[in-house]
């Protein structure tokens, strides 16, 4: 049987996950974490029987490898500073998110100004919005799990210091939350290079993040599509109220072509804005 800890007899965990495997295998891996990264946090121990998510990390791959440990600790930062709003009360019940209500926060991408409100509207919807840079090891710019009161989490890394970038992933995750938000058990995690071609659940949400911003008509014949100039972007940007540079994302995108407005895509740096917000 695994060593005792000090730090950990009077720690209570919650019934409902305290089988005995359950609680041994959370030990070992809560050991196996303190000793490679020195954090002996007992809040650790008690993310690692949680059906928030954070155990389920491990539970699908064992004590884990060091990029599932960082990750694991990652989503522990993010699931605390959750609870922490959660617990002011000031966060109404989350009911549901539709298609169309994706529509108009995409809207608030018109102005750049607005990033320093983003997750202010989205408390107003139910919906706690966390800002975490990632550590090395981590490849991930979204996530999206529910806490165990039911109120739904995104997790962002801001990876990438681009508008476009933090736009898409954002509507990506809450095109999530609209379409399969009770399938979602387990925290889900996003990464804007992987490769999604086969994944139906990613394409959707790839689709709707989409069509939050550009309807599938107007964007079936949007010039910049075919004609990559400054001009036509711009055009197309105001005919489609559309912010340049997520239009230019999207034309970026489709193309797999990165160097294309590329001045552009890098003007705004979005970390620092909500970095003067924070």
């Amino acid at each position: 049987m695994p060593e005792t800890r000090p730090d950990l007899e009077d720690f209570f965990a919650c019934s409902d996950y305290c089988r005995p495997e359950n609680l041994l295998t959370a030990l070992k891996t809560y050991q196996d974490i303190s000793k490679k990264t020195g954090n002996k946090n007992p809040l650790i121990f008690k993310d690692l029987l949680s059906k928030t998510g954070n155990g389920a990390l491990f539970r699908r791959s064992g004590a884990g490898d060091a990029k599932t440990i960082e990750t694991f600790l990652w989503l522990s930062q993010v699931q605390r500073l959750a609870e922490s709003i959660v617990s002011t009360g000031k966060v109404p019940s989350f009911e549901k998110l539709e298609l169309y209500q994706l529509k108009e926060l995409s809207k608030l991408s018109l102005n750049v100004e607005n990033l320093e409100s983003v997750s202010s509207h989205l408390l107003n919807y139910g919906i706690v919005l966390i800002y975490l840079p990632q550590t090395a090891g981590m490849k991930t710019d979204g996530v999206l799990f529910k806490l165990s009161c039911g109120t739904p989490v995104i997790g962002m890394t801001l990876r990438y210091d681009r508008y476009d970038y933090y736009w898409f992933t954002l509507m990506h995750e809450l095109a999530h939350l609209v379409l399969h938000y009770e399938k979602f058990n387990d925290p889900h995690f996003d990464c804007v290079d992987d490769d999604i071609d086969d994944d139906i659940i990613e394409l959707q949400a790839n689709q709707a993040s989409r069509d939050s911003f550009v309807s599938r008509s107007d964007w079936r014949t949007a010039s910049v599509r075919r004609f990559h100039s400054d001009e036509e972007l711009y055009k197309n940007a105001e005919s489609l109220s559309i912010h340049p540079a997520i239009l230019a994302g999207l034309v970026r995108y489709e193309a797999k072509n990165y160097a294309i407005f590329n001045k552009l895509i890098h003007q705004i740096s979005v970390r620092r804005i909500i970095a003067q917000d924070a």
